[in-house]
């Protein structure tokens, strides 16, 4: 299938091939086949530079999930043509979607791949943005003390922001190698443009690892609430067991019930030993209350 943008002085075109369509029109011609299930096993966007030419790779995260499953297909770039390599159909949606976007220059193939490419990240800004709500929505919560599935909830986040950050530093590397094939051929319009999109893609990845650092503190934070509410939970076992210390030494004591222990046979000495064991309780509890413990 072919998409062609066209004007008054030249036309240039996009070709949509499968591998086998590719390999019957294109085997002689490029190295590079992508026969078999070479697509379905692509993990980076690149781009490699021979001859003049250009090919490469794309695996896009979906949105909906960055971690699980990518957008996968193989381009060439030749001198007015713009060959796409896929199975499943992303690529010409993605085409379809962009027929009202406005473009660079259709009058050359490496600004289709430009606009192509700007097309995937026009609204990624906003999309992290998302990110950064989410996070700050968790940072809340950890202070209104909502521990429940925070880790759960924060591993995906991360998960997320892992495959965002290796895309976006692929992209960047894709925009550097075409800067400098365009610097080669003395394109000095593609050298600019591809530079601006090799310094946005940057800026994408400094915000995707902001966040993931934004994300090391939240970790950090609910491991320190855990610590304290351990803390709290140990200081009172400790006051538990200070308090009753005493009272077990004096039970232990008087359990004995040797037969010369005077106490057995006063006539007040339940009282009296009562009495003492509330007092020595009341005294604990004014030394814990004046050193701030219960606090």
């Amino acid at each position: 299938m072919n998409y062609k943008w066209e004007d008054s002085q030249k036309s240039c075109q996009i070709e949509l091939l499968t591998p086998e369509e590719f390999q019957r029109l294109y085997a002689e011609k490029f190295p590079r086949s992508f026969k078999g299930n070479e697509l379905e096993q692509i993990r980076f966007c690149k781009a490699d530079r021979f001859y003049q030419r250009v090919s490469g790779t794309f695996a896009i995260p979906l949105k909906e999930d960055p971690s699980a499953e990518k957008i996968r297909f193989g381009y060439y770039l030749l001198e007015d043509t713009l060959i796409f390599i896929e199975n499943n159909g992303e690529v010409r949606r993605i085409l379809d979607e962009m027929q009202g976007y406005q473009m660079t220059d259709i009058t050359s193939a490496s600004l289709l791949l430009f606009d192509f490419m700007e097309y995937l990240i026009k609204d990624d800004m906003l999309y992290l943005q998302q990110y950064e709500e989410k996070l700050t929505q968790m940072e809340e919560m950890l202070l209104d003390g909502e521990l429940k599935d925070f880790n759960r909830s924060l591993l995906e986040v991360r998960k997320d922001l892992s495959a965002l950050s290796a895309y976006y530093e692929q992209l960047s590397d894709v925009g550097e190698t075409l800067q400098q094939n365009a610097a080669e051929l003395g394109d000095e319009q593609d050298k600019f443009l591809f530079g601006l999109y090799y310094e946005r893609a940057e800026r994408l990845y400094a915000m995707v690892q902001n966040l993931k650092e934004y994300s090391m503190q939240l970790r950090e934070m609910h491991q320190t609430q855990i610590d304290i509410r351990q803390n709290e939970i140990m200081k009172i076992l400790t006051v538990v067991t200070t308090i009753f210390m005493p009272l077990t030494l004096i039970a232990g004591w008087y359990g004995m019930n040797f037969k010369n222990m005077p106490e057995l046979d006063a006539k007040y000495g339940y009282i009296v030993v009562s009495a003492i064991c509330l007092a020595i309780v009341a005294v604990e509890v004014w030394i814990f209350r004046k050193k701030k413990w219960f606090e």
